[in-house]
């Protein structure tokens, strides 16, 4: 991948059969390609926290950008759940999803379509050489994503 500090992505998703969404943070660009949207696309089950989701079974997912917000939030959440009084640790620990997602939407950008466009445009034409080209593959659509974001942040 590029030179540049690489973006880390979530994965937001909502699935049959699960009270609570399934999330999937800290991903490389190439891991959530790799992970989740190969997986998808071939329509073959994958994992997002620990449990194995098959593509029918998806009500709503969501790909996102994690920005620094993010990393603040996660490490004030989990310094809560590991330091501090154990009344203020175990409120942390019952409420982790709330606050859990709460990080996500407010460390994070929606940039779904975007990763979707950026796979239809280079990797998906390419599918049947994606092992011998998988690395340019991830990269082209790596670069495509970040001009999109560049394009719709101005």
């Amino acid at each position: 991948m590029s030179n540049e500090r690489q973006e880390r992505f979530a994965v937001f998703a909502e699935v049959e059969g699960f009270d609570r969404p399934l999330i999937y943070t800290d991903l490389t660009f190439a891991r959530l390609i790799d992970d989740v949207v190969l997986a998808l696309e071939k329509k073959e089950p994958f994992f997002i926290d620990g449990a194995l989701v098959a593509r029918e079974k998806i009500k709503r997912l969501k790909v996102l950008r994690q920005k620094e917000g993010f990393y603040h939030s996660m490490a004030l959440l989990y310094r809560r759940l590991s330091h501090g009084q154990p009344a203020i640790q175990k409120t942390y620990g019952e409420q982790y999803h709330v606050r859990l997602e709460a990080a996500l939407r407010d460390g994070c950008e929606d940039v779904t379509s975007q990763v979707i466009k950026a796979f239809d445009k280079k990797i998906k034409p390419h599918l049947k050489d994606y092992l011998p080209k998988q690395e340019q593959l991830i990269e082209a659509a790596y670069q495509v994503l970040l001009l999109t974001l560049k394009t719709l942040n101005k």
